[in-house]
């Protein structure tokens, strides 16, 4: 091999191990959170919705606002849809400093729920680990780091028909885990590429903040007032009875389509110079820009529209659409799904191959034994902590002050404890973890289902794909440790 060649195989062999202790936890949050409503949904609410009928939910919303939000120079409505089927209403002092309340869309009745970050802790830790903006400098880093071990490996496997086509598994363990690697690689190649590329330019104004400098004095809470005009006016503190809410609904979807209305925003409500702004969900198109409407709550005059964006704006949010997959329907969500978790399969299984390598070589050593519990951690420990996150969320009493928090502790505890647990079991530890990853997916459809019941559509998707897991992980575990040997 020449040297380049050699270079090549050092950054993307040696370099994509280290990343992949961070980027494998951060592929299996994001294919995670693609169902983030569905699982913010299963987490926080209690109550059950067996019908789809939502007669009209603005209204229903409205009656209960005008019990518990009176006085609050803020309420908001998120309509109901298939993938969270419930009303949801907040009213406070702003966007930031709000309560919420789930209602049921027949009844109008509150649901019981509990306090939980739901599915945005996923999307949280996928951007920015948790850490706010250190974390989206790192995150951003191994993004970076990413497309360079991509086009290395494309560079290195340049028969490229060749490998994809290759799967030896009785030539040995080193041989079949090459070769499960460049498979997955290669037939994830476009997602991987696109998913990685779109991610680094959502995060790109955390490390490359030059223009927000020059333009908006570093403030990008400016550059997107420039881009996305919302009609706002403050409080003349005279009382004034305001349109019924329906009323703006129905003039908001002349104007944005019918069936395309997603939330509801009023500003000063009971005072002559409310206004309400209607949102046109992003469910039906690539780029993420939602176009909305904003009237007078009192006389009903329209008083802006946003409904044609700068061509930048669009080029922008279609990176974002791209990686988010807000478009597309269920199909496209479950591609992502599929998709990152064997884009993590792929870095899995690079990781594996360089830890036997390394194995064979030099024994069993101190720096083995580090390697080994760091990918045990990433990997299976990964898997281990996302299920504690779920089980805190059904184990703690719904009442508990701070719960939210305490399920988030899990998380990272029992990440903790899987990486503590590699490093005493040493190799033995792959296979007990993916098992025990296996058994408590199960275990968690089971006891959700008695719990709970079957409850609605999308109670039975998340419990049903907790089974599917759990069983395959079962199967995938029996193969790779079959007759009980390590990894």
């Amino acid at each position: 091999m020449n040297p380049l060649g050699k270079a090549l195989l050092g950054l993307h062999a040696w370099g994509s191990m280290v990343f992949s202790w961070l980027l494998i936890p951060v592929f299996i949050t994001g294919s995670i959170a693609v169902f983030e409503p569905e699982i913010s949904y299963w987490m926080r609410s209690d109550g059950t919705i067996s019908s789809y009928d939502w007669s009209d939910p603005v209204d229903t919303a409205e009656t209960r606002l005008r019990e518990v939000g009176a006085g609050h120079p803020f309420w908001r409505i998120r309509l109901p849809n298939s993938r969270e089927p419930h009303i949801e209403i907040a009213w406070g002092k702003n966007v930031r400093d709000s309560q919420d309340e789930f209602l049921h869309p027949l009844t109008g009745e509150p649901m019981p729920t509990r306090q939980s970050a739901g599915g945005h802790f996923f999307t949280h830790f996928h951007a920015d680990l948790w850490l706010g903006r250190p974390g989206r400098w790192i995150v951003g880093a191994a993004g970076i780091f990413m497309l360079a071990a991509l086009v290395s490996g494309l560079l290195i496997h340049h028969r490229i028909f060749k490998d994809f086509f290759t799967m030896r598994p009785q030539s040995g363990k080193r041989r079949a885990w090459l070769d499960i690697h460049n498979l997955f690689g290669i037939a994830t190649l476009p997602f991987m590429l696109m998913i990685t590329y779109t991610g680094v330019v959502i995060l790109s104004e955390t490390f490359v903040p030059a223009a927000t400098y020059a333009l908006y004095d570093g403030n990008p809470r400016a550059s997107r007032a420039d881009a996305v005009r919302s009609f706002e006016r403050k409080a003349n503190g005279t009382r004034a009875d305001s349109l019924p809410l329906p009323a703006h609904f129905a003039a908001a979807e002349k104007i944005l389509g019918e069936g395309n209305i997603s939330s509801l925003t009023v500003r000063h409500p009971g005072d002559g110079n409310a206004v309400v702004q209607t949102a046109r969900h992003v469910e039906d198109r690539l780029a993420a820009v939602a176009d909305h409407v904003s009237f007078d709550a009192v006389t009903g005059e329209e008083l802006a529209r946003q409904t044609q964006w700068n061509a930048m704006v669009y080029a922008f949010r279609a990176q974002v659409g791209l990686h988010l997959a807000h478009f597309g329907g269920a199909p496209v969500r479950w591609l992502y799904f599929l998709s990152g978790l064997l884009g993590a399969a792929m870095m899995a299984a690079g990781t594996v191959l360089l830890l036997r390598k390394r194995r064979q070589r030099h024994g069993n050593d101190r720096w083995q034994r580090w390697l080994e519990a760091m990918g045990a951690a990433s990997i299976s420990g990964a898997l281990l902590a996302s299920l504690a996150y779920f089980w805190a969320n059904r184990l703690f009493p719904a009442a508990i002050p701070g719960r939210d928090s305490l399920e988030v502790a899990a998380f990272f505890t029992v990440w903790g404890l899987a990486l503590l647990h590699a490093l005493i079991r040493g190799k033995q530890a792959w296979r007990e973890q993916i098992m025990a990853a296996a058994l408590l997916f199960i275990l968690l459809a089971a006891f959700d289902a008695i719990a709970r019941g079957f409850g609605d559509v999308v109670r039975r998707s998340i419990d049903l794909t907790f089974l599917a897991s759990g069983i395959l992980l079962t199967v995938c575990g029996n193969r790779i440790f079959r007759r009980g040997e390590a990894l």
